[in-house]
C-alpha cells in the first residue's frame, strides 16, 4: 500500500464521523476562502480542508498533481477541488462530478472574482460616479485574448510547438500596470497595446494549427487566462480607480465579489458540488 492510497483511507475516514460534512482536498491553503464559500451554498456545514499531503516518496505536496493523485480513491465524503487551468478546454478526459472532482470552469478561482457582471455590479455600490465600464474593458480584452489562447490550447499541449507559443508568451503581452492615461474610453489605448503585443507574438504562428474549442468563446475568453493575471491587472486598474475615494478596491470591492450563480462557469461549478454532496 502506497502513501497516497493510505492517506485516502484515512481521510475517507475521517469523512465518516458526524464531526465533517466532508473531507476536500485543495491545491493550496488560499483556495479555502473561494471553495467554503461555494460549498456552503450546496450543503452548510463543517469541510475539513487539505492544503498538502504527502506524496509516494513521504515528501508534503501541494498543487493540482498531488489532488489527482487521489482520483482512484475519491467518494463523496472525500473529493479535490482543483483549478481548471486549461485541463478543461484541452479535453481531459474525468475530471468531473461523477468522479468526485470539482473543478473552477475558468482557468482559476481568481478569475470567478474578476468575472465583469458582478465585479461591475460591486463597483456601482461602492464608486456610483465612475466612469470606468469593467463590463466594456472586460469584453474588449475577452475578444482580444481569444485567438491567441486558441494558439496557446493547442501549441502549448505539444512540446514540439510549445517554445513557440506558451503560458510565458502569452503574459508578456498582457502588461499588468496599464497608466493612468491609458484608461480613458475604458482602456481603450491600452487595449490596442495588448492587441498590438499579441498581433506581433501570433505572426509568425500557422492559424491553420488551430481550430475551435467547445467551451470558449470569444465572451467567455478572459476567464481562461491565468487567474493570477487578470487579478493583478483588476487590482491595478481599480486601485487606480479608487484612489483618494476612501475605498481600497482589493479588499472593499474586489475580494469580496463572491458569488455562485449569474453565469455559465459558476453554474457548472455548482452544479458540480451539488452532484458530488447529493
Amino acid at each position: 500500500m502506497d502513501w497516497i492510497e493510505k492517506q485516502a483511507i484515512l481521510y475517507r475516514n475521517l469523512a465518516a464521523t458526524p464531526r465533517y460534512q466532508a473531507v476536500v482536498h485543495l491545491e493550496d491553503k488560499e483556495d479555502e476562502r473561494f471553495w467554503d464559500h461555494q460549498l456552503q451554498v450546496v450543503k452548510p456545514g463543517n469541510y475539513r480542508f487539505l492544503y498538502y499531503s504527502k506524496n509516494n516518496r513521504g515528501n508534503d505536496t501541494r498543487g493540482c498533481e498531488q489532488c489527482l493523485r487521489y482520483r482512484d480513491y475519491l467518494t463523496s465524503g472525500f473529493f479535490i477541488c482543483i483549478d481548471s487551468d486549461l485541463r478543461l478546454l484541452r479535453g481531459e478526459q474525468g475530471l468531473d462530478a461523477a468522479h468526485h472532482i470539482a473543478q473552477t470552469y475558468a482557468y482559476s478561482w481568481e478569475n470567478h472574482l474578476c468575472e465583469a457582471i458582478h465585479l461591475c455590479n460591486r463597483i456601482g455600490k461602492a464608486l456610483p460616479s465612475t466612469t470606468f465600464d469593467f463590463r466594456a474593458f472586460l469584453s474588449a480584452l475577452s475578444r482580444i485574448v481569444y485567438k491567441p489562447l486558441l494558439f496557446l490550447i493547442h501549441y502549448g499541449a505539444d512540446s514540439s510547438t510549445n517554445r513557440l507559443w506558451n503560458v510565458s508568451l502569452f503574459n508578456v503581452c498582457i502588461p499588468l500596470q496599464p497608466k493612468r492615461e491609458e484608461l480613458a474610453n475604458d482602456g481603450e489605448t491600452y487595449l490596442l497595446r495588448v492587441e498590438k503585443l499579441f498581433d506581433d507574438g501570433l505572426k509568425n504562428l500557422t492559424a491553420k494549427a488551430i481550430s475551435p474549442v467547445e467551451g470558449l468563446t470569444e465572451d467567455n475568453a478572459y476567464l481562461h487566462i491565468q487567474g493570477h493575471q487578470l487579478y493583478k491587472l483588476v487590482t491595478h486598474i481599480g486601485t487606480l480607480l479608487c484612489s483618494h475615494t476612501g475605498f481600497a478596491f482589493k479588499t472593499d470591492i474586489l475580494d469580496k465579489n463572491l458569488h455562485t450563480d449569474g453565469y455559465e462557469e459558476i453554474n457548472a461549478l455548482q452544479a458540480d458540488l451539488n452532484a458530488i454532496l447529493s
